[in-house]
């Protein structure tokens, strides 16, 4: 307790079965890896294959592996905490030619690629189809001259009357539209003014797409909240466009040019915050001056700086054709180095920023050291947190010879297997299967070997869900692995016993029946209860209630009405799984016996459970015995 400076529940285990250790529960498991699309560096929660796809794309050929395995994982009904690992050559796509690295929302608007008008809403190559268009009223006037103008965007036009107006868009070396300066435009000699329609509105082209404005909206306008305010042409569409398919992907329409505007039920419709709050492709940063053109007022300025009056109302200014585009400089990489995919891990550590049960290694790495590496940073999640269990596969190349190698003998297949798992600790938070299966990956259209980790740690979610988490994975009723065609590695009765001596789970195809978990110790090296991982999921399930309870008690008072309380619901807990055998006896120990003046005085509440948890049966002895016809069994069994 002295190592407690705030307020906060400390769960101790202490091993008093003389050779035995503890178990955990729960559906959810952390995987890191790289992906073709989602944010980056972060934790997104992933409920099922679909919404993985979904979120962070199709598997390509160098994170295949790792997407196959936590794949695999949620066919078994579990969710998914992942993160997108940060690789060094992945940007995002952006407007201005520049790809830049904008891990999620909140990096964004802390200031990470903010700079750029518009930039793609994930990391990788896709955001480089993409092309945004930002669009108002448009212009006032189309004119018509009777030789080349040699204007540009952004340039005056000068009327006979010389009054300037500025140049919003040059159709063609004749031809180019302005934005009023007051009254109509008086037109020279030759030269023709024409207004802008709605008809030319709808014939407008978002950039070479082929699309027409028509297809994202109506003309915009005035919004009631710029009306009331006496401001006019304040609203603003915005579509994202698919140029690999010239579809329009996304459309946002009738947002508005005042950062402080409102829609009637109160929600912001200021296009800049309403793009990064809710497009599903683009963020939006600020558009430059050049954007705009120079009539009316800042369109990112708050009504109040406005003072427009029924008197004097005021004409917003108006978003150049030059404000959208198309996005570039986007690039994947899927190569994460051991530092990367180990950053990635690291951030499943921290136990109150997501409720984990389950670590997942995914696949193999380029070699056999980056692999270890990898197994390294999943285990060190779960020995950290020790309220979850990390599931660690062999290194491919263990059991499969790469191309032009020869095939690998099933004992070089078994030394490989004991040796790469040899540098793993001994940890009851980890669990090792000797598991490669070979599976087909429907997404590229091939059969590859993926680790089955995702399997095992599936497994345990589908025998809690049929059952308890304290009843074992393993064996012919549970244990039955899916989506198998074969296993690298098929250990038979000797390979399986030096695999058992090493801690390390059979994962075996016999005669008759599909590939099953023959195994279900933890990595822990010495005898005890946790060595077994249904004992350590019964424990981490007693942790976590134990944990809830005591949270609940915390700065309440320490007196014999909430020691009796805590008691009577944490042994009506442990009835209940008593009741379903997950233990065969228990005691909850919080009285004044362990909750001295001393320990009340020091802020300090104190509870001990004493647990003896039912075990899994791993030998089975059967005996069979032929006796003469005259004898009596009783002179045989001696009963």
């Amino acid at each position: 307790m002295a190592s407690q400076v705030s307020p906060g529940v400390v769960i101790r285990e202490r091993d008093l079965s003389t050779g035995v250790l503890t178990g955990v529960s729960g559906l959810r498991a952390g995987f890191a890896s790289s992906f073709r699309s989602g944010d980056v560096g972060k934790i997104v929660n992933i409920g099922s294959e679909r919404e993985l796809l979904d979120v962070f794309g199709a598997p390509a050929e160098d994170n295949a592996e790792d997407w196959l395995v936590a794949g695999e994982f949620l066919r078994y009904g579990g969710q998914l905490a992942v993160v997108r690992a940060v690789t060094t050559g992945l940007l995002n796509a952006a407007s201005e030619g520049g790809g830049v690295l904008i891990g999620s929302k909140e990096d964004y608007l802390s200031g990470a690629g903010s700079s750029k008008k518009f930039a793609a809403r994930t990391a990788g190559a896709d955001g480089n189809n993409l092309y945004v268009a930002i669009v108002d009223k448009g212009a006032d006037d189309t004119i018509v001259t009777p030789g080349a103008h040699g204007l540009s965007v952004g340039g005056t036009y000068t009327d006979d009357n010389t009054v300037g107006h500025e140049v919003v868009e040059v159709v063609n070396t004749t031809t180019f539209r302005i934005i009023r300066n007051g009254a109509a435009p008086v037109p020279g000699a030759g030269t023709t003014a024409t207004p802008f329609s709605n008809s030319q509105w709808n014939a407008q082209e978002i950039g070479t797409t082929g699309l027409t404005y028509k297809e994202i909206g109506p003309r915009p306008g005035t919004s009631a909240y710029a009306s009331e305010r006496y401001i006019s042409y304040d609203e603003v569409h915005l579509a994202v466009v698919d140029t690999s398919t010239n579809t329009i992907v996304e459309r946002m329409t009738y947002l508005s040019k005042i950062s402080d505007a409102k829609s009637p039920e109160g929600s912001s419709i200021y296009w800049k915050d309403y793009v990064n709050e809710f497009s599903g492709y683009i963020f939006a940063g600020a558009l430059t001056s050049a954007e705009f053109t120079t009539l009316g007022d800042d369109p990112g300025a708050a009504v109040a700086s406005y003072g427009a009056t029924a008197a004097a109302p005021k004409e917003i200014a108006r978003i150049l054709p030059t404000a959208g585009g198309a996005l570039s400089g986007g690039t994947d990489d899927y190569a994460y180095t051991t530092g990367e995919i180990s950053a990635a891990y690291t951030l499943f550590q921290d136990t109150e920023e997501t409720d984990l049960d389950f670590v997942l290694m995914g696949g193999s790495m380029g070699s056999e050291a980056d692999t270890l590496v990898k197994a390294g940073s999943v285990a060190a999640v779960a020995n950290t947190r020790k309220d979850c269990i990390a599931f660690i596969s062999p290194y491919t190349g263990n059991q499969v010879a790469y191309s032009g190698g020869s095939a690998l003998t099933p004992a070089q297949q078994l030394e490989n297997t004991i040796d790469y798992f040899s540098s793993i600790g001994s940890s009851s938070y980890v669990v090792k299967d000797s598991g490669l299966k070979y599976t087909y990956d429907r997404f590229n259209d091939k059969y590859r070997y993926i680790g089955c980790n995702g399997d095992i740690a599936g497994l345990c979610v589908s025998t809690s869900t049929i059952g308890d988490d304290w009843i074992s994975p393993a064996g012919t009723s549970r244990g039955g692995l899916q989506n198998v065609v074969k296993l690298a590695f098929n250990p038979n009765k000797a390979a399986r016993d030096d695999l058992y001596t090493s801690a390390i789970n059979p994962v075996v195809a016999f005669p008759g029946s599909g590939p099953i978990l023959f195994g279900d110790k933890t990595a822990l090296a010495s005898p005890s209860a946790f060595d077994r991982i249904n004992v350590r999921r019964l424990f981490l399930n007693i942790e976590k209630r134990a944990r809830a309870l005591a949270e609940g008690v915390l700065f309440e008072q320490n007196d014999t009405v909430t020691r009796a309380s805590f008691n009577a619901a944490l042994s009506g807990y442990l009835s209940e799984i008593q009741a379903r055998r997950g233990v065969t006896d228990y005691l909850v120990v919080c009285d004044d016996t362990n909750n001295t003046p001393e320990i009340i005085d020091r802020n300090e509440f104190v509870a001990e459970i004493f647990v003896k948890p039912t075990r899994s049966i791993n030998y089975v002895t059967v005996t069979v015995t032929a006796t003469k016809t005259g004898v009596s069994f009783a002179e045989v069994v001696g009963r």
